[in-house]
């Protein structure tokens, strides 16, 4: 293995097969798909491939840029590996990802994740250049060939992305993210509108209330409190989306609303959902994958911030979006809050001013005019 930490640059003209590493998650995905945009603007001819984990799958199967994607299932290997009788045929799966990618005899791999797991997986694909980022941990680094020297100070994650896609001879100027889709998502998109009871002269608002870390959670009474205010407010429909892991917290919220909100949660795959955030004129959200797709599609939106850094990791290109009380604890980029007034930086920002900030994003046109045809975007 050659020594880490080379910056000269990788020779290109030797370069025929590309397998790109960002296993995870959602919106980390969406933050390196400018990334693949420039990559293949600058290399029209050569084979590309993307290594995902399956939660954020959709958004690259039947990718328009991508030769091939190929999926790994780690989180569901780790679950069954503590199940008995499941160890033998997960081992069978994961030697299975080891071969496919020992066989694709790739000549670069790109390491967008730089971490530990990402790295075994570099190592596992052989190849002869290995490129990652300066800012990667876990000792990840010393799976590289070549390292992306990034400039100081903070630094957006699609902006270090694109320091990668320079480093490889790309032009990075022009931002752009491409999602694939099927035939059928616009007209699903406008079912599930005209079931949600939205019409051509109705505002359609959806809230995105869940995340993963519980310290970005900013409440149910309090969503609950800012879909009521719009609702009676612009007369507008209020959705509920997210995944059918959500379905409990979506039925409470939906319960402590009057009118009743429409429960979307469980009712879009991540095709359908990046079709109906094209159709809606609003999203409130706190920091989740459905926040950057929002951002990326141009959807107007409001985002809760409090235990992450939106200069790293926001609304990429709507800093206006982002709804945030300066602390001195804010940021902390952790899972769980270790003060004793907990989640103070979320629970600091107040109903009044959502529904301030998302009446101002209306008021201010970025939303569709009310009446026009829909969908706002194609």
């Amino acid at each position: 293995m050659s020594a880490p930490f080379r910056t000269d640059r990788v020779p290109m003209e030797q370069v025929r097969r590309i397998l790109i590493v960002k296993p995870s998650s959602i919106g980390d995905v969406v933050h390196a798909l400018p990334f693949l945009n420039s990559l293949r603007h600058r290399y029209p001819d050569r084979y590309i491939a993307w290594l995902v984990e399956e939660e954020a799958a959709e958004l690259l199967l039947g990718h328009p840029l991508l030769d091939r994607v190929i999926v790994s299932g780690r989180k569901r290997w780790g679950r069954a590996m503590r199940t008995p009788f499941r160890g033998s045929a997960t081992l069978r799966e994961i030697g299975a990802l080891m071969a496919e990618l020992r066989q694709g005899q790739y000549d670069l791999v790109v390491d967008l994740q730089g971490l530990l797991k990402s790295a075994l997986m570099v190592m596992c694909a052989g190849a002869r250049f290995r490129v990652g980022l300066a800012s990667g941990r876990e000792g990840s680094q010393h799976a590289l060939t070549h390292v992306v020297p990034l400039p100081s100070g903070p630094l957006h994650a699609v902006e270090r992305y694109l320091e990668a896609a320079k480093f490889l001879g790309a032009d990075p100027s022009t931002t752009s993210f491409v999602f694939p889709s099927r035939p059928d998502d616009g007209v699903r998109a406008e079912t599930l509108l005209a079931e949600a009871g939205v019409r051509p002269d109705t505002l359609a608002i959806a809230l995105h209330p869940q995340a993963r870390w519980p310290t970005k959670l900013w409440g149910e009474e309090q969503f609950a409190r800012v879909g009521e205010e719009l609702a009676s407010r612009y007369g507008a429909r209020i959705l509920i989306i997210g995944s059918s892991a959500d379905l409990p917290m979506a039925r409470r919220l939906a319960g402590r609303m009057n009118p009743a909100p429409f429960v979307a949660v469980g009712r879009t795959d991540l095709k359908l959902l990046i079709a109906l955030l094209k159709r809606i004129d609003l999203l409130v959200t706190v920091d989740s994958g459905p926040m950057h797709l929002a951002a990326a599609l141009e959807t107007p939106l409001i985002a809760l911030f409090g235990p992450t850094d939106p200069r790293l990791i926001g609304p990429y290109g709507n800093d206006e979006a982002v709804l945030r009380v300066p602390l001195p604890c804010s940021p902390c980029s952790k899972r769980r809050c270790h003060i004793e007034a907990d989640r103070l930086c979320m629970r600091s920002i107040s109903v009044e001013q959502v529904v301030g900030a998302a009446s101002a994003r209306l008021a201010a046109g970025v939303a569709r005019q009310v009446g026009c045809d829909r969908p706002r975007v194609a």
